[in-house]
């Protein structure tokens, strides 16, 4: 008597199963704020228009500069001197925005 096989029999060329379809969905590809914002412009991928630009950078704004302009105010600069921080561009926030589309993509806060 002929011993029996160690591998299962191969399948009957009628009861073959379908290859595995593999579907790919679509490529996501996340964009968020660069790991080392800052007030200088930097490379970024606009996830508005999708170009490779370099960022245009302006001064706002932030909490900083109205604290200052506050804490000025509060201490007798009521002439106009507390106005200040609002002229000085390294006291203030820096908006990053993309020059093809011109939206805003992220903003460097200062600390």
């Amino acid at each position: 008597m002929p011993e029996p096989s160690p591998y299962p029999p191969p399948p009957h060329p009628g009861n073959r199963a379908p290859p595995p379809v593999y579907a790919e969905g679509p490529r996501v590809v996340h964009v968020g704020v660069p790991l080392m914002a800052s007030t200088m412009p930097v490379h970024y991928q606009c996830p508005y228009c999708g170009n490779y630009i370099i960022t245009v950078t302006t001064p706002v704004p932030g909490i900083l500069t109205w604290m200052l302009c506050t804490t000025l105010f509060v201490f007798g600069c009521v002439l106009g001197c507390c106005l200040l921080p609002f002229c000085v561009d390294s006291l203030q926030d820096v908006s990053h925005s993309c020059p093809v589309c011109r939206n805003e993509l992220f903003r460097y806060h200062r600390p």
